[in-house]
C-alpha cells in the first residue's frame, strides 16, 4: 500500500493502519496520535497512543530509539494498565 499526502490527512480505519509498513504507522502515529500514558515491563517501555478511534501501543526495545514491536486494537481493555495516568477531570458536563 502506497502512502500520499491526502491519504495522510484523513483518519483511517484500524485495519487500514494494521497493512501499512512500520514506518507508515509510526509516521501517521506520531503526527496524529494522542498520547495515553506510559508503563515500564522490566526493561522495556510501553507507550500507548489513541488514534482516531483506536488504540496502538508501542513497545521499545530501546525507549525513543528502537522499536520492538506495536499492538493495535480497538478493544478498551487495553487502557486498564494505563488508568491511573489518564486525566478525566473536564470530561463531565458539571465540572
Amino acid at each position: 500500500m502506497r502512502l500520499n499526502a491526502t491519504m495522510t490527512k484523513k483518519a483511517i480505519g484500524l485495519a487500514e493502519y494494521n497493512q501499512l509498513t512500520e514506518e507508515q504507522q509510526m509516521d501517521i502515529l506520531h503526527r496524529d496520535g494522542v498520547y495515553v500514558g506510559k508503563r515500564k515491563i522490566g526493561k522495556q517501555t510501553i507507550v500507548l497512543f489513541q488514534l482516531y478511534g483506536f488504540y496502538v501501543e508501542v513497545f521499545y526495545k530501546q525507549y525513543r530509539k528502537q522499536i520492538d514491536h506495536t499492538v493495535s486494537t480497538s478493544n478498551p481493555e487495553i487502557l486498564q494498565p494505563y488508568i491511573d495516568q489518564i486525566d478525566v477531570k473536564g470530561l463531565n458536563k458539571n465540572d
